[in-house]
């Protein structure tokens, strides 16, 4: 983290965006159906899955930042993707069922069965525009200190749902001013559209970060160059990169001067760890094996040695105990 205060909005981001989140749910409801806002209603339903993006994080943080332990020797970090997982596929289950009854009242009489919402919907749907963007720069902020996945789905919600307001405020406005009442109903089916999107593209990636996928390959590039950079390092062999969580792990092996110890090679191989931690963000775990340039690891030429001087010692103990049987039978 950056900065001292960071560790505030840290423990603090998950009840920020329940609290307000809420209070914009009831609020879009409320007035929705006073006013007749079809539009609204529905941008209710963005407030209400960052309530559960919220509700989440309070456990997701606290549960994945848990220390290793016996029956989970990688760590808790993909608890967030799980959780991550269920908020996508909630909201592709609600916004299917809404995108159906909203799109059969669309193309069931426009000119027949739609009003324009009262303009009391236009001045709460600008309302919520503000709102959102205030706490899309909030959970942005937090989202990039920490580098947490569901705060960061959680900050772009946030981005969504100004886009989703001002949508509503447009359909508004141009039902009262235009003389298409069946607008707001228009932007409300495509308010379930981007919703149904929205919670394709999070499930996707959740299951992603399930499947252990690398890191971005300017990381994986970056780590590469500054292993490389490290005295002693000749070249670099194999790097592995996954996600756990707010963290990525890095896994790599590194060439070295074949004439080098061994005690040699592991005090290269905690040069380079040093340098990725203190060179790379958001890094948890980091795993540097080391092999000679020529592809053959020092421990395992030195266990080569000893096995073909113990099967030259066994060679010469069979050879003498067969002169001692030939001697014994002559």
């Amino acid at each position: 983290m950056s900065y001292p205060q960071c560790i505030i909005c840290y423990r603090s981001v998950g009840w920020i965006g329940l609290i307000v989140n809420i209070g914009l749910s009831i609020l879009k409801v409320f007035v929705g159906v006073i006013s007749g806002s079809q539009a609204l209603l529905i941008d209710a339903l963005y407030s209400a899955k960052d309530v559960l993006t919220s509700f989440l994080i309070l456990f997701g943080l606290k549960f994945s930042k848990q220390p290793i332990d016996q029956e989970h020797q990688f760590g808790h970090g993909k608890a967030e993707f799980l959780f991550s997982l269920i908020v996508g596929l909630s909201m592709i289950t609600i916004t299917g069922l809404f995108i159906y009854f909203e799109a059969d009242k669309l193309f069931s009489g426009a000119g027949i069965t739609h009003k324009a919402p009262h303009l009391i919907a236009l001045w709460t749907a600008l309302f919520v525009v503000g709102a959102n963007i205030f706490l899309w720069y909030y959970t942005r902020c937090v989202a990039h200190q920490i580098n947490s996945p569901i705060v960061s789905i959680l900050s772009a919600h946030q981005k969504s749902d100004a886009v989703s307001s001002m949508a509503v405020a447009l359909g508004i406005i141009g039902s009262h001013y235009l003389n298409m009442p069946w607008l707001d109903t228009l932007v409300a089916v495509g308010e379930c559209v981007d919703l149904f999107h929205l919670g394709v593209k999070i499930s996707w990636e959740s299951l992603q970060g399930l499947m252990d996928v690398s890191a971005p390959q300017e990381i994986v590039q970056k780590a590469r160059e500054l292993t490389r950079s490290v005295n002693g390092v000749r070249s670099v062999e194999n790097i592995l990169t996954r996600k756990v969580g707010q963290d990525i792990w890095i896994s790599l092996v590194i060439g070295i001067d074949p004439e080098l110890s061994i005690e040699r090679g592991k005090e290269i191989g905690l040069w380079v760890e040093e340098r990725l931690v203190s060179a790379i963000p958001h890094l948890g775990e980091v795993s540097v094996q080391f092999k000679s340039a020529e592809g053959s690891l020092p421990e395992l030429d030195q266990m080569k040695d000893e096995i073909v001087e113990m099967r030259h010692k066994l060679s010469q103990l069979q050879a003498k105990s067969d002169l001692s049987s030939k001697g014994g039978l002559l």
